[in-house]
């Protein structure tokens, strides 16, 4: 009976710690489209998928590595008023990305817009992918 009162309390315990997580977007003024599902994805990035279906998805993520060398196409832009930031394409079989990426206190932000070859690009991803703005800039 004293093992599964513990065993109870500690489930208890694990359950109440996995509900205060902080999500990687807490910290981000980012936006994604409204309808889009949200699910979280194991080490740490989010997603979010268009209306439950297949035909487009956001992700963001946070890493200390760098941006990759620049490639053709890549272009510099401005995002949260006057922030630098990169914005990237690629086009894979079957499948257009769109990305940005830029660095707040020395993490880079990254959120990729994938969808379909065939669908038409959907405007309010792109805009929310360019929402990678800070909440409250952290010195370190």
């Amino acid at each position: 009976m004293e093992a599964l009162r513990r065993l109870i309390a500690a489930l208890c315990v694990l359950i109440m710690c996995a509900s205060c997580g902080r999500r990687l977007t807490d910290d981000l003024a980012f936006q994604a489209p409204q309808s889009w599902v949200y699910s979280a994805v194991p080490g740490g990035g989010e997603v979010w998928v268009k209306d439950g279906d297949l035909h487009g998805s956001i992700m963001t993520q946070v890493t200390e590595n760098p941006l990759p060398p620049r490639q053709p196409g890549w272009k510099d832009v401005t995002i949260c008023g006057n922030h630098p930031a990169v914005l990237m394409f690629q086009n894979n079989p079957g499948q257009i990305w769109e990305a940005v990426s830029t660095t707040w206190a020395s993490q880079r932000y990254m959120a990729v817009y994938v969808r379909p070859v065939h669908v038409p690009p959907d405007r309010n991803a792109e805009a929310a992918i360019r929402t990678l703005c800070l909440k409250k800039v952290t010195r370190k």
